[in-house]
């Protein structure tokens, strides 16, 4: 089986993955079928791959995390000797269709990948409704379509679903690495509340309007990044 059928296959078991559970998901091998369900639902002998975390679910892989997932499953895949009957059972075509769907399918989910983050650490203000008085955060990490911040585990930290504006400034860099700050205020919903002590919870956002550029893909290397903030800050 060669990668872009696995890709396929990946694509085409997370896309048909129960929905009505809250439950962890994680991709399997059962019945020489590839699956994404919850380990409480899978027989016994489901040959476990990887675990999938609902970041993943929602916003999808980075170029990273996808190479590994796939690299992974062809690994079990060929040790299983599984490969030819488990490409025609699971998409139910011959291998003779197999290649001409697998592109498609393979384009339509690599499409939901998430960008490349900036690793960011920065003031970040924030409140459930535009005319409500603002509350600081510590951002974490940001991309054109969201931003994650930390905050502290009290009454003004925000609920999963709830809509806020935030308010934020990420660096865009030029030609020659310097950069400008830009100030952003953008509207959003909270997708994730995690827990990361007793006082502080991480907080993912989706914005409502996407940034115009993509702060972690501006041509500069991540250690770059941090050594022309890092200089800025000194």
């Amino acid at each position: 089986m060669d990668l872009p059928q696995i890709e396929h296959l990946i694509a085409e078991a997370i896309k048909n993955r129960p929905r009505v559970t809250s439950a962890a998901m994680n991709l399997y091998i059962h019945n020489r079928r590839l699956v994404c369900g919850a380990r409480i639902v899978m027989p016994e002998d489901a040959i476990f791959i990887t675990h999938v975390t609902p970041y993943q679910l929602e916003d999808g892989f980075s170029d990273n995390e996808w190479k590994l997932i796939v690299e992974k499953t062809k690994n079990i895949v060929g040790t299983a000797r599984l490969a030819d009957k488990m490409v025609g059972q699971a998409m139910g075509v011959t291998s003779s269709r197999i290649q001409s769907r697998t592109g498609a399918g393979q384009r339509s989910f690599r499409e939901q990948r998430r960008e490349q983050r900036l690793c960011y650490r920065h003031p970040i203000w924030f409140a459930r409704d535009h005319d409500d008085m603002f509350s600081k955060g510590q951002m974490v990490d940001v991309s054109s379509g969201g931003i994650a911040f930390t905050c502290h585990s009290n009454g003004d930290c925000p609920l999963p679903g709830q809509r806020i504006t935030t308010r934020f400034k990420v660096p865009r860099f030029k030609l020659d690495d310097s950069f400008e700050t830009m100030s952003f205020s953008r509207p959003g919903r909270i997708c994730r509340v995690e827990k990361m002590n007793g006082f502080l919870e991480r907080v993912a956002v989706q914005f409502a309007q996407p940034l115009p550029f993509k702060p972690g893909e501006q041509g500069i290397g991540e250690t770059d990044v941090q050594q022309s903030l890092g200089a800025v800050k000194r």
